[in-house]
């Protein structure tokens, strides 16, 4: 009996220290002082830069009150353990704090090499009168750490990011992931690295992207990536980009309101995987891109492989549905030759293809906006069960053609497949412009309307473009994008329309 109370005692003082080992330190920019402990709500520190000298462990928790401004950068590097993170939130109420840069910092919010950590229930803005170059809103960044476990990202309110809007002088991000710089002497990655529930909104030039290590002589990936259910309002640019990762998750984000606010040296797409293997973009929504070149909804990028892209909706974008760009040349210890087999499936797209003017890209010709775009060298594309569903085009210039391959690299591509697709066009449209493009195959597409076609493989169909032609039971692929397209309203030439309306499906 003495022993089982011994051991209880022991219990209550492991669980009391262990409680005790954890502490929350608080922020008021009004109410705070320096002076504080900071360890109370009543006694909360004033500056961010009291940050730099906490000795943050496991379990700690940085907190910011409710609606208070800070006018100073946060800067934060801490190592939080696997069963306690270190949490950087808020509290005293619902409004988030605000965390306002004035372009006098890269980053209004800088993470460096930080692990085991949770972000999450703030606003972010960095911007200065000016556009100035490389601003970013939130950067987590790594430099000669190594493997970074267990970041999350959350409800984050980030806008007016006012960088440069041209990339190669600094192009500003809303949310920046960088885990290192070609040539590291200890080279970086993520392990395990959630971004979710943000609203990104009228950050220029893009929303959230990757940067660091795609050569594949130091390929070291990013591993565990999910950037899920997130809302990117006004940016112009690129929308969600990952780069140098393997097995990344896209899912339930929203594009839209994609301003022309760049110049037409800059070529963007909504959302994309670059330098990447087996990425998995699904059940996502952009809409109304408006970039001069390119400006399409989905991009499987050069040195991919294995992208996978299903069950996204895609709907009044300039440029068109998607883009799939590879790129030769490059020796294999750099780079991935192509795009090597990228699946396309069980996708809607819906009055894509909308550029009426002339881009300035030596390669596209006049009012180049296909459906789909093939450039370089893509290899082994598979395109199948996808709903493609034009509507008159306002004026007679404006490109009309579903599939067209043009040259990247002086190359073309090779032996992709189009197949049990389903196309909706009101008027003569071409089926396929291949140029030098050999080997492709086309397979029991069907159509409604004046499809041109010079290849078999696209069959005619008699009646109404509806669920009569496209849906069969047998296959739940169809229900699940069914599921996902329930409820949704688009806006077309100003009237708004139900998608399973135009689609010709019946509850």
């Amino acid at each position: 009996m003495l022993k089982i109370i011994l051991n209880g005692i022991l219990a209550l003082l492991f669980v009391s220290c262990t409680s005790l080992s954890t502490t929350n330190y608080y922020f008021d920019s009004v109410y705070g002082n320096d002076d504080n402990d900071g360890m109370s709500m009543d006694r909360p520190f004033k500056s961010l830069a009291k940050l730099k000298q906490l000795q943050l462990r496991g379990g700690d928790s940085i907190l910011l009150k409710s609606g208070a401004v800070f006018e100073e950068q946060l800067f934060l590097t801490c190592r939080g353990e696997i069963d306690a993170p270190i949490v950087l939130g808020k509290y005293g109420g619902e409004s988030r704090p605000h965390i306002k840069g004035n372009g006098k910092d890269t980053a209004a919010v800088h993470v460096l090499n930080s692990e085991h950590l949770i972000v999450r229930d703030l606003e972010i803005s960095n911007k200065d009168s000016i556009p100035k170059a490389g601003l970013l809103g939130l950067w987590l960044e790594l430099d000669k750490m190594g493997e970074a476990h267990n970041i999350a990202i959350n409800n984050l309110y980030v806008h007016d990011v006012y960088g440069s809007n041209i990339i190669e002088k600094g192009g500003g991000i809303g949310i920046c992931i960088q885990n290192g710089r070609d040539n590291d002497s200890i080279q970086n990655r993520f392990i395990g690295l959630n971004i979710e529930n943000c609203h990104i909104k009228n950050c220029q030039r893009d929303g959230i992207k990757f940067r660091g290590y795609w050569l594949r002589y130091q390929w070291k990936p990013n591993l565990n990536v999910i950037i899920r259910n997130n809302l990117l309002d006004g940016v112009p640019g690129d929308g969600i980009v990952v780069a140098g990762c393997d097995g990344a998750l896209i899912e339930y984000n929203v594009m839209k309101n994609c301003p022309k606010t760049l110049p037409d040296s800059e070529a963007c797409d909504g959302i994309w995987p670059w330098c990447s293997d087996n990425t998995l973009v699904q059940f996502n929504v952009v809409s109304d891109h408006k970039s001069i070149i390119d400006g399409y909804a989905y991009d499987s990028d050069w040195g991919c492989k294995n992208s996978v892209f299903q069950y996204n909706l895609s709907y009044n974008n300039d440029g068109g549905f998607m883009l799939v760009i590879g790129t030769n040349g490059w020796p294999s210890t750099h780079c991935v030759n192509g795009n090597l087999g990228t699946k396309v499936r069980y996708n809607v797209s819906i009055n894509d293809g909308l550029r009426n003017y002339i881009t300035n890209a030596s390669h596209k010709e006049a009012y180049f906006c296909p459906v789909m775009h093939f450039t370089g060298y893509t290899q082994n594309t598979l395109v199948e069960n996808n709903l493609f569903y034009l509507f008159p085009k306002l004026e007679p210039q404006i490109d009309r053609t579903l599939f067209h391959f043009t040259e990247h690299d002086g190359t073309y591509g090779k032996g992709d497949i189009f197949k049990n697709n389903y196309i909706y066009v009101p008027e003569q449209t071409v089926a396929v412009k291949e140029e030098n493009s050999i080997g492709n195959q086309y397979l029991e597409n069907m159509y409604v309307g004046n499809l041109q076609c010079s290849f078999s493989g696209f069959n005619k169909y008699n009646g109404k473009f509806n669920s009569s032609l496209w849906y069969n039971e047998q296959d739940k692929n169809w229900d699940i994008l069914i599921n996902f397209l329930r409820g949704k309203n688009i806006l077309i030439d100003g009237k708004e329309m139900k998608v399973l309306d135009i689609l010709g499906f019946v509850e």
